[in-house]
């Protein structure tokens, strides 16, 4: 999905310079990418940026009004997934998915429902600048978690928050470690499973890059496993997050995977 969204970008800023250059704003390609960053997928940003350099705007946000905005005539669109099939992916890879900006939306409420039914989590309530009228509500009307954050880019300009700037109250953490926990704990199955039944050396980067240790040469494909099984329940869950018939499912796996494993080797 994410290959596919970058992919997309490219295509977009192409058709947006091919758009510029028929209402005379010709901006060139080099311009876009070097503003970018080599091997960054390029953006409006970078597009607005490169029409002021040029000369043919004051600001970037006369690029946007006035060009590049979503109703501008040389807005194009990317292979951006739907919101709904994104909270879907979140949810089945054990993430905690939160709507963020939720007052730039022009039917907020349509919206946030349709994502609640897809699975959404957490909707964006407070700001660095205080909590935003109505979606304190609105989080409440569909069952959602209060989240909140700076919207921090490290622009480091003096318009943009610092990172800790937004003051959540203890009953926020709380209540979202209540919903993620779970979440995270059958991720954790799921990925300690895959593992048992084709322990490659794929699957098992996939399982330390979660834990505290990220090096996969302390561990082998060919190990037992109940080292790397214990490390990572050590790691990633409490004795809360998983009951012990889940870890004793877990362990049987692996331990019949050390069994074959042993057979080979004799």
């Amino acid at each position: 999905m994410l290959l596919n969204i970058r992919d997309g970008r490219y295509l977009r800023a192409k058709n947006m310079l091919a758009k510029l250059n028929k209402l005379k704003v010709p901006i060139k390609w080099e311009h876009i990418t070097k503003i970018a960053g080599e091997g960054v997928a390029p953006g409006r940003l970078h597009v607005a940026r490169a029409m002021v350099e040029a000369g043919y705007v004051e600001n970037v946000r006369q690029a946007f009004n006035k060009y590049l905005g979503d109703d501008g005539p040389a807005y194009a669109r990317g292979s951006e997934p739907f919101a709904e099939a994104v909270v879907q992916l979140i949810s089945r890879t054990g993430g905690i998915s939160a709507l963020a900006h939720p007052w730039s939306l022009k039917n907020p409420d349509a919206i946030t429902r349709s994502l609640k039914s897809a699975g959404l989590n957490a909707m964006e309530v407070y700001r660095s600048d205080g909590k935003v009228d109505g979606f304190s509500e609105l989080a409440d009307k569909y069952g959602l978690l209060k989240v909140g954050g700076s919207d921090f880019h490290g622009r480091g300009g003096k318009d943009e928050s610092d990172i800790g700037t937004v003051k959540l109250a203890i009953t926020t953490l709380c209540g979202f470690l209540k919903v993620a926990r779970p979440i995270w704990s059958s991720a954790m199955k799921n990925i300690l499973l895959k593992f048992a039944e084709e322990p490659s050396s794929a699957n098992l980067g996939n399982m330390l890059k979660f834990g505290r240790l990220t090096n996969a040469e302390d561990f082998s494909s060919t190990n037992t496993g109940t080292d790397v099984v214990d490390f990572c329940l050590s790691s990633w869950s409490s004795n809360d997050d998983m009951e012990d018939v889940e870890r004793e499912e877990v362990r049987l796996k692996l331990a019949h995977y050390a069994a074959e494993q042993l057979h080979q080797l004799h």
